[in-house]
């Protein structure tokens, strides 16, 4: 795929645009670092729990800058959220930017796994502008394995204290921007796939790795290269720009039941540095 036939600001806009987010992060980052030591006097959390240090920096980021980063969606994002229903697992809500755009006349409950505890205050407040009131859980874990397991355990939700078995917890799991976060991927979509009832869908929308050798095109490929080792990761909050995300999704249901029900899969904007894929898989019955 060539970068498509547009003004050269719009083609420099899509291929630079990470550049502009690291510098926020880093400026935010630091900021947090001198709150940290100064201001709050807690200096040991930095070796005592540097993940706590880190979902804190990332709140402060996302707190000031997720609001303008959700105006605009990819593709049917925004539709696909509109047909949530039943009982939701919202994975990585951050501060709840998404929920207005869920039907809470078709949603029995919604729990939303958000590692940072910082943007639970904004995340509750959201769903219940929303109108979700007591339906909207904010769960204090992250959607890996490890701390998603035991917290839904916790709420009652699982048959077994692994997940491992039973039919499934949920009837729609939302993965909105928050793949590209979690660490251990491929366990985590394999959890998350076991999560869903049978006929449950999987809506997602998720930056991904440039496709630049089919699709996409090389220098997006590069210039997220360059960004990853330039700290990407490490000054967002453990996101990656290069994850085969789609891939691992499709891999999850492979393993379990020979594959998805029905895949509805599009690509956007795969030229770019941050090209997305959007859709719904559906577990078979």
């Amino acid at each position: 795929m060539a970068i498509p036939n547009q003004p050269i600001g719009e083609t420099i806009q899509g291929l630079l645009k990470p550049g502009g987010l690291i510098v926020f992060a880093i400026y935010y980052w630091f900021i947090t670092l001198l709150t940290t030591i100064f201001v709050d006097m807690n200096p040991s959390i930095l070796y005592r729990d540097f993940m706590a240090f880190r979902h804190k920096a990332f709140s402060r980021l996302w707190l000031a800058m997720g609001e303008a980063m959700s105006l605009e969606m990819p593709g049917d994002t925004i539709t696909l959220l509109k047909s949530t229903s039943g009982t939701v697992l919202d994975c990585g809500p951050g501060s709840g930017q998404m929920t207005k755009h869920l039907d809470p006349n078709l949603i029995t409950a919604i729990y939303g796994a958000e590692p940072a505890v910082g943007l639970h205050p904004e995340l509750v407040k959201n769903a219940k502008d929303a109108g979700f009131g007591a339906k909207y859980v904010a769960m204090e874990c992250g959607i890996e394995p490890g701390t998603l397991i035991p917290t839904l355990a916790k709420q009652g939700l699982l048959s077994s204290k692994d997940g491992s078995s039973g039919q499934g917890a949920f009837d729609t799991i939302l993965c909105i921007r928050v793949l590209c976060g979690v660490p251990h991927p491929a366990e985590t979509v394999q959890t998350l796939y076991r999560l869903l009832k049978p006929g449950g869908r999987l809506i997602f929308s998720e930056h991904v790795v440039n496709p630049w050798r089919t699709e996409g095109t090389m220098i997006g490929r590069a210039i997220q290269a360059a960004f990853m080792t330039i700290g990407w990761s490490f000054w967002l909050g453990g996101c990656s720009l290069d994850r085969h995300t789609l891939e691992m999704l499709e891999k999850s249901a492979e393993e379990e039941d020979g594959g998805w029900a029905k895949k509805e899969v599009k690509r956007y904007d795969s030229w770019c540095t941050v090209p997305f894929v959007v859709g719904t898989l559906t577990k078979k019955g």
